[in-house]
């Protein structure tokens, strides 16, 4: 009875804290800055036949037939799919629930480690880490696919599940994931260290079914509408990036930052990583490296992913739950009882604590779908019938490929290996900040409209500084979201007379 009493319990407590994460995770999608939109036109057009989003940077004008190796073009369908059928707010519901289940998985492997009060303390000081990007993103998909196969890694290790269930599970998943997230090579790669973890346990059948696997993995990642290129895209998708992105910034950017909100995020990752590095660090001492390859290798390589860049720091985070729970739980066996109950006392209230204070504002309420207003802007663009060709800027372009494709080509949009090298660096930055080169591409392309996000960048602060002083242009929408710019000529004139803007305070 009295175990039947505490395994209710215990369930109690996990449905509260899952509910806890589903009100950090909960919040409106800032659809003008997001993928979001560009995914649901890429699964649209895919399920209508189109196919050159695939291989080609479809939606843009500049370079339309460069070639592109689209590597998530399955998650625009499931959320084309899902937008068609339930809307927005029936997709971030979704979504959110697929986190949550992420994160039952990630528990699972934590309380295989650890106690349950001490997998609950790790859970909830991960909470800022998983909440950190909680927008529908392919990324999510990966969080997922990478808990479940580090869940049947460790189910088969611990002999609870055969190796061809593992091989036709795994091969299963790892087709689907090649074409849902650039993180796809993560599932080989765990196998990879599980197959290192039973070599050097010296189970060499293990080792040898393991080996099997990753090979087959490999094989498996062939299998997406680019082939041999789409296999080889995490390889080269960073000589992609040479524009200046926040989320591609390392940890040490944030926390030299001035703005208290990212620095003391910064802090807090930096915190939850030496406790883990202490944590191994000792174990591994005491006990030798060949008894924790797995757990080694997993801490060196998302440590280094999310200190390279934030953008990683949630799937660092989902991780670090239960590498933290394996390394402390191995760690507290040793003590004796009383001892370990006050350390997950401590750890557990320190975790309420973090859950209800780091990353999390009291005053936000949960939100499913889109932020108010956010289809206002490109609802303005379409009802005064206002014509490209358009120039735009990084950030909306999701946004604007949802509401304007295939309608309008775009100058640009958020996906920067759809462009050829030296675009952004040597075309689209210098046209912003140099008024002759502007004016140079303008006779090119012959702008007719500007739609702008709100950008902090130096060159886009320039940009917009100088277009709300040029007699060229007009201002015909502003608010804190997008700016919309007409170029002064009798097409535009009676929008113009309409909605002209003639005072403008910009802070720059």
């Amino acid at each position: 009875m009295k175990e039947r009493i505490a395994h209710i319990g215990r369930w109690t407590i996990f449905v509260l804290m899952l509910s806890w994460l589903a009100w950090h995770l909960a919040v409106p999608v800032d659809f003008i800055r997001s993928d979001l939109g560009r995914h649901i036109t890429n699964g649209k057009l895919i399920l209508q036949g189109n196919w050159d989003i695939l291989y080609k940077n479809y939606y843009s004008y500049t370079d339309p037939q460069y070639p592109f190796v689209n590597h998530h073009w399955l998650f625009g369908v499931l959320c084309y799919v899902l937008w068609h059928y339930f809307g927005f707010t029936g997709l971030s519901l979704v979504y959110l629930l697929l986190e949550l289940l992420t994160f039952t998985i990630f528990f699972h492997c934590s309380r295989r480690h650890s106690s349950f009060l001490l997998a609950c303390a790790f859970a909830l000081l991960s909470f800022p880490l998983i909440a950190f990007r909680n927008e529908p993103r392919p990324e999510g998909i990966s969080y997922l696919f990478c808990g479940i196969f580090l869940w049947m890694l460790e189910s088969f290790r611990q002999n609870k599940m055969s190796s061809r269930s593992l091989a036709v599970a795994a091969c299963v998943l790892q087709v689907i994931w090649v074409n849902m997230h650039i993180f796809f090579i993560a599932g080989p790669v765990l196998t990879a260290f599980f197959w290192w973890q039973a070599y050097g346990d010296g189970q060499g059948s293990q080792a040898r079914s393991l080996r099997r696997l990753f090979f087959l993995q490999l094989a498996m990642c062939l299998i997406n509408p680019s082939g041999i290129r789409g296999f080889l895209a995490p390889f080269h998708i960073n000589e992609a990036y040479a524009y200046w992105i926040l989320e591609n910034q390392p940890v040490s950017y944030f926390l030299k930052a001035g703005f208290m909100p990212w620095k003391s995020f910064a802090l807090y990752f930096v915190f939850t990583l030496g406790l883990l590095v202490a944590g191994l660090g000792g174990l591994v001492r005491r006990e030798g490296f060949k008894k924790h390859i797995v757990a080694v290798s997993l801490t060196a390589l998302l440590s280094l992913a999310a200190v390279t860049a934030v953008r990683l720091i949630g799937l660092y985070g989902f991780f670090w739950m239960p590498l933290s729970a394996y390394v402390y739980g191995r760690r507290l066996r040793n003590k004796n009882a009383r001892l370990g109950k006050i350390m997950e006392t401590v750890l557990l209230v320190l975790g309420i604590i973090v859950s209800a204070s780091v990353n999390y504002n009291w005053k936000t309420r949960p939100f499913l779908g889109l932020a108010p207003g956010s289809n206002r802007a490109a609802e303005f663009f379409k009802k005064e019938k206002i014509s490209g060709p358009i120039f735009n800027n990084y950030d909306i372009g999701g946004y604007l490929i949802f509401h304007l494709s295939p309608r309008y080509k775009l100058f640009v949009d958020d996906r920067m290996e759809a462009f050829p090298p030296g675009f952004f660096s040597g075309t689209y930055v210098p046209m912003q900040m140099d008024n002759a080169l502007w004016k140079k591409m303008d006779d090119r392309y012959h702008f007719n409209a500007i739609f702008f996000s709100l950008d902090v960048t130096p060159w886009a602060a320039r940009f917009m500084k100088d277009r709300f002083a040029d007699p060229a242009w007009a201002t015909v929408y502003d608010t804190d979201k997008a700016i919309i710019w007409l170029k002064r000529n009798a097409q535009n004139a009676p929008v113009i007379r309409r909605y002209e803007i003639k005072a403008v305070y910009v802070q720059l």
